[in-house]
């Protein structure tokens, strides 16, 4: 009779981390059920429910191996080899070539942990990177999770926070839909609706979400600036916005000079003032009211600032006309009346009104933004455009809105401390973008293709990738492919080979989630969810000798001669440091596999805390508000409020009409698991959604192979016809690299045409983080005949949970 195990865990598979159960069978992974006292436990999506299909999958990595033939050769040769070789040769490689020509000549890449198993080993990875010097990783945060992460921080000083719909009045979802992308999420959406809070969708798709929520924006993709501006608008122009709040708690009654476009300050009016001191002007006598920004604080005492102030002062250099911050922002929200909303973005007049009005009767909003506003030209100042709207809600930092901050202090073990600031300035990049991601050592992959081409700034000999496949979640396939032949050296750490893998010299097994420990600090779908700290068991032994992400590290790390810096190479020792401040250790963690809830909370309204000054905390920003202007930008040659040019919405190129977008499947998460059987039956090929009307005019039906065209190239998909998608616009699937079945228009002698990454450009870039214009772009569409239509329709159907 067989043993069955059933052993407390978290599923890694994308980023909804649900809590579930694993059931193990004489030592194999049998499957995995919910966890229903577990914040993300009430469900599983069918990607946690195929772990089993990964795990034993029959094409799994199981031993190192080292390439034998060319790079670019049909066959690689792989040649098995054990794991000190491999893992000696790669240390001698990365030591030599950081000697010889300086570490920064060795880039990094890491897949997201947002969507991936590696979020269990990130931290060690980041660390391995700035232990060693380099200060250069691949992590696509300027298509993923910077914007909302750190863009946000140019206004909050903070993230997005973790949206409280346990408690709102109203959600609001621009851009993300997490019925495919984040089950817990939905679940924790979809009770708010229940319980009477009114929704509102932002979205150039008919979702689920969308069709119930009280108000669709059907937007166009790549026009959401000028939609936040024009309900910021309306919200303005008809005072139905927390003036309190705007008043006290962001920097929008302080004055802005005309001619230099900073803040009026003590320093301009007086010899021997104080540059932290600025101005606003009190509403009823006119009088400058003294703000000190490095406390906080009125002077004065006196809080009754002007928001709409225009006045000249005398300077020591002359009459200099003033105005207010919210003034300035006013201003560029009324360059979007609804009349020029409606132009723009499709979104009606009505709509818009309505969208308003929800805004600003509800109580308490809490709101969530992604991918569907990151990946675009304007990314950055898109972020500000909603962040901004969403500051004249008053909600944030308050229970129903959205609270930043986490439920204990943990440590940081990714070092970000241990790169020298030496090192930092040479990130690829940062001359170009010195606000953006590199200032983090987060670099693009066309930068890292330019530095091993071109030698600019200055060559890059190495890559060390950590489950990452960047010939399909980056565009620039060509330059990609040349790039990668060209390295002197490259090692890639993974599941499987795959298509990027397949330029490695040497590969590496790398275990699942299911064969290692995982330790999560806080699961943030909701403010309780942020208590639970777990230390994730291994629930079975690793597959053949396959090693876990952290694992690899630690060996590198020791060979590297960095084992002081790794704690001993002792995870434990690790863990521990990251867990100090929080009371935990991981011997207690061990010992409750299910997790423990930490007895705080997260803090609300933290902004209004005193602190050991006595005085308001306020927000992390330059002017310990939430900046409505932002100086920092402005100094940097951004807008200092959001701004949209004309070059950011260009017209359709000749010859390709539709807005060309794309949008994820609950089958899948990013590149992965299209070698999964059963997640492969519920999405068989990739699917290109049209308007009926749009593929009508092109004579395709439902189910007919298409060709895809772009300036860039082409690639191939099955129409899947979707009515109430935004006019004149088709959403592709990122993320196929695996081959089709022999006949079809992506098999083994068309590799990568279901690439849709092969046709996107990406020589407009946002120009603070990098981000690409990945949902936005212009593309043309036709019918490719000769291929079997009756077989393969995708049969999955996105579904809110009930």
């Amino acid at each position: 009779m067989a043993q069955v195990e059933r052993i407390a865990a978290f599923c890694t598979q994308c980023r909804s981390r649900c809590g579930c159960t694993a059931v193990v069978e004489d030592g194999r992974l049998s499957g995995i059920e919910p966890l229903p006292d577990h914040p993300t436990g009430d469900k599983l999506c069918p990607k946690g429910r195929a772990a089993p299909e990964l795990v034993y999958h029959k094409d799994r990595l199981t031993t190192p191996l080292r390439r034998t033939n060319p790079k670019g050769a049909a066959d690689p040769g792989w040649q098995p080899i054990d794991w000190n070789t491999a893992l000696d040769e790669i240390a001698t490689r990365l030591g030599t070539i950081a000697r010889t020509h300086g570490p920064e000549q060795v880039a990094f890449s890491a897949t997201t942990p947002s969507g991936s198993h590696i979020q269990d080993s990130i931290a060690w990875i980041e660390r391995l990177v700035r232990c060693y010097g380099s200060p250069n990783t691949i992590y696509a945060t300027e298509i993923c999770n910077w914007h909302k992460d750190h863009a946000a921080r140019f206004t909050y000083g903070t993230d997005i926070g973790t949206p409280d719909f346990a408690t709102t009045d109203c959600v609001l979802l621009w851009g993300n839909n997490p019925a495919a992308t984040w089950l817990a999420r939905a679940t924790e959406v979809q009770s708010a609706v229940k319980r009477g809070a009114r929704m509102i969708v932002v979205d150039p798709r008919p979702t689920a979400f969308a069709k119930r929520a009280d108000q669709w924006l059907r937007v166009n993709p790549g026009t959401d600036q000028a939609l936040a501006r024009g309900l910021a608008h309306l919200l303005i122009e008809r005072g139905a916005f927390d003036r309190a709040f705007v008043t006290h708690w962001t920097n929008g009654p302080l004055l802005v000079r005309d001619d230099t476009g900073r803040f009026l300050r003590e320093s301009d009016l007086e010899s021997g003032g104080r540059t932290h001191v600025c101005f606003a002007r009190e509403t009823v006598t006119g009088r400058l009211l003294p703000y000190d920004t490095s406390r906080g604080v009125w002077l004065t005492g006196n809080t009754d600032a002007e928001l709409r102030a225009r006045a000249e002062f005398t300077t020591a250099s002359g009459t200099i006309p003033c105005r207010s911050a919210f003034d300035l922002y006013a201003t560029a929200a009324a360059e979007y009346p609804p009349a020029r909303v409606q132009e723009i973005t499709g979104v009606g007049e009505a709509d818009l009104a309505n969208a308003a009005e929800i805004l600003s009767t509800s109580p308490t909003v809490a709101y969530y933004a992604w991918n569907g506003v990151g990946q675009s030209v304007t990314a950055t100042q898109t972020d500000r455009a909603i962040s901004l709207l969403y500051a004249l809600t008053g909600s944030y930092g308050k229970r129903g809105g959205n609270v930043p901050g986490a439920a204990v202090n943990f440590g940081d073990i990714s070092g970000q401390d241990l790169l020298s600031p030496e090192q930092r300035a040479k990130a690829l990049g940062l001359s170009e973008r010195p606000l953006g991601p590199s200032v983090s050592g987060w670099v693009t992959a066309r930068d890292v293709y330019r530095a091993v081409l071109n030698g600019d700034p200055y060559p890059v000999r190495a890559l060390v990738s950590f489950g990452t496949n960047l010939l399909v979640s980056q565009p620039d396939l060509p330059l990609a492919t040349r790039a990668f032949e060209q390295l002197e050296f490259h090692v890639h750490a993974d599941f499987f080979v795959n298509a990027t893998a397949r330029y490695a010299d040497i590969v590496l097994p790398v275990a699942t989630s299911w064969e290692r420990e995982g330790l999560r600090a806080g699961f943030d779908v909701t403010l309780d969810g942020l208590r639970r700290v777990q230390l994730r068991p291994p629930v079975i032994a690793p597959l053949a000798e396959a090693r876990s992400d952290t694992d690899i590290v630690l060996a590198l790390a020791k060979r590297l001669g960095l084992e002081q810096q790794f704690f001993g190479c002792d995870a434990d020792r690790g863990h521990d440091a990251l867990l100090a401040p929080s009371g935990l250790s991981v011997a207690r963690l061990r010992a409750v596999p299910e997790g423990i809830e930490v007895t705080t909370s997260v803090s609300l309204s933290a902004h209004a805390q005193l602190g050991a000054d006595g005085n308001p905390r306020g927000f992390p920003t330059p002017t310990k508000r939430i900046e409505i202007y932002s100086e920092r930008l402005r100094e940097h040659g951004y807008p200092p409020v959001p701004s949209l040019a004309p070059a950011d919405m260009p017209a359709p190129p000749q010859a390709f009409p539709l807005r060309f977008s794309c949008a994820k499947t609950v089958a899948y998460c990013h590149s992965q698991h299209r070698n999964i059987a059963s997640l492969r039956r519920l999405a068989p090929h990739p699917s290109l959604e049209m308007p009926p009307e749009i593929a009508a005019a092109r004579n395709i039906k439902q189910g007919d192979w298409v060709r895809i065209s772009t300036p860039s190239g082409t690639a191939v998909a099955r129409a899947h016809l979707v009515p109430g998608i935004a006019p004149g616009t088709v959403f592709g699937q990122h993320g196929w690299w695996i081959e089709g079945p022999d006949g079809t228009p992506y098999d083994s002698s068309q590799p990568l045409m279901a690439n849709i990454n092969r046709i996107m450009s990406t020589a407009a870039r946002d120009p603070v983080s990098g981000s690409i214009p990945l949902r936005s772009s212009w593309c043309e569409v036709e019918r490719l005949d000769g291929f079997d239509a009756g077989a393969g329709t995708p049969r999955t159907k996105e579904a809110v949970p009930g």
